[in-house]
């Protein structure tokens, strides 16, 4: 169980993008480092996300629409939506997840 701790936020490279996951029981965020020209390429996954910017700015689409995003601004991702993203500003950003993603826990691991 993984309530009541303070975890260090070790990382793993995607591309040119730095993750740092955290996790709870139910839920996970993500912080996300990444440079301008960075990109999610289209994809899609079981997970319910919302994308919470701190800094830059990013371009995302989610199903058919694009929308483009800068700081305190959150994008909702459902389960199962075909989506990508082009940071089009150096980033800083954090990715909730539910359930945990347990494959970004085991890239932390593999070091």
């Amino acid at each position: 169980m993984r309530v009541g701790k303070t975890w260090a936020l070790k990382g793993f490279a995607l591309g040119p993008m730095t993750l740092r996951p955290f996790a709870g029981e139910r839920l996970m965020a993500v912080r996300v480092e990444a440079p301008a020209g960075a990109r999610a390429p289209a994809h899609s996954h079981p997970h319910e996300q919302m994308t919470l910017v701190v800094s830059g700015r990013l371009r995302f689409r989610v199903g058919e629409e694009w929308r483009e995003v800068g700081p305190m601004e959150v994008v909702h991702i459902p389960p199962g939506m075909e989506h990508e993203a082009e940071v089009l500003e150096e980033a800083v950003f954090f990715d909730l997840f539910h359930p945990v993603r347990e494959d970004f826990l085991r890239r932390v691991e593999e070091g």
